[in-house]
């Protein structure tokens, strides 16, 4: 396995710009998902980094060694699609060992019957088949190893795929959201499966997703991707707890973060709806949003810091979800609540929000994170 670097990669078709200078190094054994609404450039990365696409200024590195001007075939990368693309007339076995008989076999060892025959092919073709099977048994598709392709289910054939990229024993994996033609409950099985897989090989893997859950759960880290840029590249948890912009912190997490104004005043004092927060801001002045997580949000009847009317609910079961309307400020909020606070949230009831403010992300007019509030309290001690 190998570690995968990329340096200051910009991509263009004519004057559209797709990558606006990629900086990102993914550690030998790591798992990183390159996450982002469609269009941000992502795949097109991806493609770079398996030489299925050159890039337009930056370079390539695995294990230090550039890549550029390297063809696909020789960078020993293996690739995931999206539609898996299997070969309909070879059965699991066949389509498993593709890569191995394109690599090792020469052409006249290649053909249907006579090849096998042919000088050294046999010693070959015995590697091949113990490699097929062995890749086999580590994905547990032993049993399928004789269908074709059409008498699989999806996540079968997603298995296969990913068995023949197995096989060649990579420097790394390079898989392109191979779980979007899933259905729901079998692409929550499968990236179990795939994370157990990372875990089983200790691989290098580089994961193409615009889910942020399949992100979420099965990355070491996520690098969130758009209009071409790296916005943030952490563990899940930091992205989510600990986003440093407006962007992430509202494509990261679902539902999504809420957002409403505050206002520094001049002594650096926070504000809601004209209503002082216990906190400060050294040096800010003027206008800030203010983000809190749906969970942050608690129901109260004493003195509330907001009011708003419940127009609508989604009872999950295990958890609860309110959309609740603030008229003073004219934006929409969601919050989470216990299943059991159901008969109080009932839609039009008006209902008192609290929150602890100190737990809430504050964030500039350009909407980059501002770090520097604290409670009023540390920071008149600091002085």
């Amino acid at each position: 396995m190998a570690e995968v670097s990329i340096k200051g990669v910009r991509k263009a078709f004519g004057d559209v710009q797709i990558l606006r200078g990629i900086d990102l190094t993914i550690a030998n054994g790591e798992f990183v998902s390159l996450v982002g609404p469609s269009g941000c450039g992502k795949s097109t990365l991806l493609r770079i980094i398996a030489g299925l696409e050159e890039e337009s200024e930056g370079c390539v590195l695995i294990d230090n060694a550039p890549v550029t001007g390297v063809r696909a075939s020789d960078r020993n990368l293996s690739m995931v699609f999206q539609s898996y693309a299997l070969y309909p007339h070879l059965s699991v076995a066949e389509n498993i060992a593709v890569p191995l008989k394109m690599r090792t076999l020469n052409t006249w060892q290649r053909l249907p019957l006579a090849g096998r025959f042919m000088p050294g092919a046999k010693a070959r073709i015995e590697d091949i088949a113990s490699a097929v099977t062995e890749a086999a048994q580590i994905l547990e598709i032993e049993t399928l190893l004789d269908r074709k392709p059409g008498e699989l289910s999806g996540g079968q054939r997603q298995r296969v795929a990913l068995g023949r990229a197995l096989v060649r024993q990579p420097a790394a994996f390079l898989l392109d959201e191979p779980l979007s033609n899933l259905d729901a409950k079998l692409r929550v099985h499968t990236r179990t499966e795939i994370a157990e897989l990372h875990r089983k090989l200790g691989a290098t893997f580089i994961y193409v997703t615009h889910d942020q859950v399949e992100a979420m759960t099965m990355s070491d880290r996520i690098a969130v991707m758009m209009g071409g840029e790296i916005l943030q590249c952490a563990p899940p948890q930091t992205v989510y707890a600990d986003p440093n912009d407006l962007r992430v912190a509202e494509f990261i997490g679902s539902p999504k973060i809420n957002t409403l104004p505050v206002e520094a005043d001049h002594a650096g004092t926070l504000s809601l709806m004209g209503r002082p927060l216990p906190l400060s801001a050294a040096n800010l002045r003027g206008p800030l949003q203010m983000g809190l997580r749906p969970e942050m949000l608690t129901l109260t009847t004493t003195d509330p810091m907001l009011c708003g009317r419940v127009v609508h609910l989604e009872h999950l079961g295990s958890e609860l979800f309110a959309q609740i309307v603030v008229e003073e400020l004219g934006v929409r909020i969601v919050m989470r609540a216990e299943p059991g606070r159901y008969d109080a949230l009932q839609p039009g009831q008006i209902v008192g929000m609290d929150f602890a403010p100190k737990a809430a992300l504050f964030f500039d007019a350009d909407g980059k994170r501002v770090r520097q509030v604290v409670p009023t309290k540390q920071l008149v001690e600091a002085v």
